[in-house]
């Protein structure tokens, strides 16, 4: 039965040759036409010489049989030889005849810099794309693809220029998904006119990007995953930084918080990390991190004076080393910039506070004579009393929120309701119903807030509690209110009857904070009260524009919010390291700077934004923390997940067993066996030998 099996799956590469088989019957007849003479020999006992006579000629049939065999045996195997016969493992390799389509993916994402045991993985996987095309024909046509598609990637070449650009290929920080892989190389292959089509894939594997299952590759072509592993997977990262709070001040001490994480299988004792800001080293601390998890590293340090502060953070660690710095930039501002519309006439109150502080710039206008075009450079406008608020301005002021600057809304004594309401509603805020004149007091403030969480001081159970006898400001009369379903409020100031008094709503990416009630003496004591000062400092402070610490290097677009810039302005962006500018694609929308980067910062590092020579804001790039998680699939995985195909033209090639080109072959020609029919037609002469020589007659 196995033999039956060998025999149906095998093919010949030369099948004419076993036209020669016909040349058994040579053999066949001269066996059956023996032209021997026998000489008589007379014996004087004829019945003697019947036994013998009998006897001899059994032994000589048997003989001559054997002998007849064995020579056909030899023959028919020295015809099979030189047909080159192979066994193929599945059908769909007869169709390997005739020129080949070959596209071959070398992953040359930032992980491959782990190391096995022929050094980088890297390198590792370039000499196998080279060994796979040398296991092809010349004449076959060659693709090579990375993650970062290049375009002259994205045609077939020779089998010297594929070798030649398998050298060019570098490391980049760009890591695709292998989704994203396969589609491009079922598009490549699809545009070929060739017999056969192949796809191979030599990457780690990395548990982040390899979604095979998502895949769909074509079901006409061949797959074939090769995995690469290292000898140890360990890696230790910088993950994500935040500021404890977001305001910056020169002079002020501030908490960088610093998570890192640890890839490996081993727990890090005592591994330093150092800040620097402003190429200055700000702050020096050792940290402990157990395997397979992370940690949290508090940095305090002082403020520089104001400006653009650039920032860094490194940690020692092998082999992975491109995650081990971390970059950051953000302003710190001496003043803040707040823009006050007066309806009627300025109000003393918010003029004493914001005069009497230097942290502030305060700039008052009467309705009548707002400039527009100056709202993005203030971080905070004030709306104090309005009656009516034209559709401009309320135009205006939605997109200055929008763009991530802050609204304070005061209402008027002698407001249009319906007119305010549309306006109230256009920023999603709680409309106005009427005017109550019950006199009640502030009975709940929003302790627990990100508002509020940096006022009041907190217990040592790290809570905030107010004594039972505390005083709380005193409404004459407020405006009663309704929730905007289309809004997300947060109540800051409730009154006892559990009407807002202070409401907060996210509008874009900034902040409008709507009151209830004028800032005036007949209407409350809150003017008066020692509520109103952090109140009002509160919203100016968490009014400072909040820009991005980092970008993510390949992010195509970035939006920052700054002045309005002169079209004669000319945008740039300078690396800092080594200062080398471009210019991005710019569009200017009211407060909003969309700068179109697409491939031009390829590598992490800081840059300064710059308008003409004048620098505007610092921008950080980081490479992808995603891809410092060096899990990767195991071959027992990577099968299993192949077995989801039920067209079964997937294939999984282990570097481990004996070299890819050697696997190449089998799978493409199948396994020889011109040397085993060799050697049977050897075995069979020397068979015949032994039968003629030592087997009597």
């Amino acid at each position: 039965m196995p033999g039956i099996l060998l025999i149906l799956c095998m093919q010949f590469i030369y099948p004419l040759f076993l036209f020669a088989l016909f040349s058994l019957a040579i053999p066949i007849l001269i066996h059956l036409f023996n032209f021997r003479k026998f000489k008589k020999v007379y014996f004087t006992n004829v019945r003697i010489l019947t036994d013998i006579q009998q006897e001899t000629k059994r032994h000589s049939r048997l003989k001559q049989l054997l002998i007849l065999a064995a020579r056909l045996l030899a023959l028919s195997c020295l015809v099979i030889a030189f047909a080159r016969p192979v066994i193929t493992s599945s059908p769909r390799q007869s169709k390997k005849a005739g020129k080949h389509a070959v596209s071959i993916y070398i992953d040359n994402s930032f992980s491959m810099e782990a190391i096995g045991t022929e050094g980088r993985l890297f390198d590792a996987a370039k000499l196998r794309a080279v060994e796979i095309a040398g296991s092809y024909q010349p004449s076959d046509l060659f693709q090579i693809l990375t993650n970062d598609f290049e375009g002259r990637h994205q045609r077939f070449y020779s089998r010297e220029e594929f070798t030649r650009m398998v050298e060019e290929v570098r490391l980049s920080p760009a890591p695709m998904p292998l989704s994203s892989i396969i589609r491009r190389q079922n598009d490549m292959l699809a545009g070929t006119q060739t017999a056969s089509r192949e796809a191979f894939l030599i990457s780690d594997f990395q548990r982040s990007f390899s979604d095979i299952i998502s895949a769909r590759p074509d079901t006409s072509d061949e797959w074939y995953l090769i995995p690469l592993s290292a000898e140890q997977r360990k890696n230790l990262y910088i993950d994500t930084i935040s500021f404890e709070s977001t305001m910056h001040r020169p002079g002020q001490v501030v908490r960088l918080k610093v998570h890192l994480s640890n890839a490996g299988d081993e727990s890090l004792e005592r591994v330093p990390v150092k800040l620097t800001i402003n190429k200055t080293q700000k702050s020096v601390a050792n940290f402990s991190v157990k395997a397979n998890s992370g940690t949290e590293v508090i940095l305090p340090y002082t403020e520089n004076d104001e400006g653009i502060q650039f920032g860094t953070l490194e940690i020692p660690d092998y082999p992975l080393t491109y995650d081990d710095r971390f970059f950051f930039t953000y302003p710190v501002i001496r003043e803040i910039p707040v823009l006050c519309i007066n309806g009627s006439s300025d109000n003393h109150y918010l003029r004493s506070l914001f005069n009497s502080d230097s942290s502030f710039r305060l700039v008052t206008s009467p309705l009548g004579k707002v400039d527009y075009n100056s709202f993005g450079s203030y971080s905070l406008i004030i709306l104090n009393e309005i009656p009516e608020v034209s559709t401009g301005l309320t135009q205006k002021c939605k997109e200055f929120a929008a763009a991530g600057g802050s609204l304070l809304v005061f209402p008027s004594v002698k407001m249009n309701l319906e007119n305010f309401n549309i306006f109230l509603s256009n920023l999603t805020l709680p409309l106005f119903l009427n005017l109550d004149t019950s006199r009640q007091s502030v009975t709940k403030i929003a302790l627990e807030s990100d508002f509020y969480k940096d006022v009041f001081d907190k217990a040592r159970s790290g809570q905030v509690v107010l004594p039972e006898n505390t005083d709380f400001p005193e409404v004459f009369r407020s405006y009663t209110m309704v929730k905007n379903t289309t809004g997300t409020e947060e109540e800051l100031i409730n009154l006892r009857d559990g009407r807002p008094m202070l409401s907060l709503v996210q509008y874009g990416k900034g902040k409008v904070y709507l009151f209830s009630l004028p800032l005036s003496e007949q209407w409350s004591n809150f003017p008066r009260h020692m509520l109103f000062l952090p109140t009002i400092y509160q919203v100016a402070f968490m009014s400072i524009p909040g820009s991005e610490l980092y970008y993510p290097v390949g992010k195509n677009e970035i939006t920052l919010r700054g002045d309005s810039i002169s079209e004669k302005e000319q945008i740039r962006i300078r690396n800092n390291n080594s200062g080398v500018t471009f210019i991005p694609g710019i569009r200017n929308n009211f407060s909003q700077l969309k700068l179109k980067i697409s491939n031009q910062v390829v590598e992490a590092g800081l840059y300064t934004l710059l308008s003409g020579e004048k620098p505007l804001q610092g921008l950080a790039f980081n490479y992808n923390r995603q891809e410092s998680d060096t899990r990767c699939l195991s071959e027992k995985e990577i099968k299993k997940e192949i077995s989801t195909f039920a067209s079964g033209n997937i294939h999984l090639l282990s570097d481990k067993k004996y070299p890819v080109a050697d696997q190449i072959r089998k799978i493409n020609e199948g396994t020889p066996l011109w040397k085993w029919f060799i050697l049977m037609t050897l075995l069979f002469i020397a068979a015949e030998i032994l039968i003629i020589r030592f087997v009597k007659e």
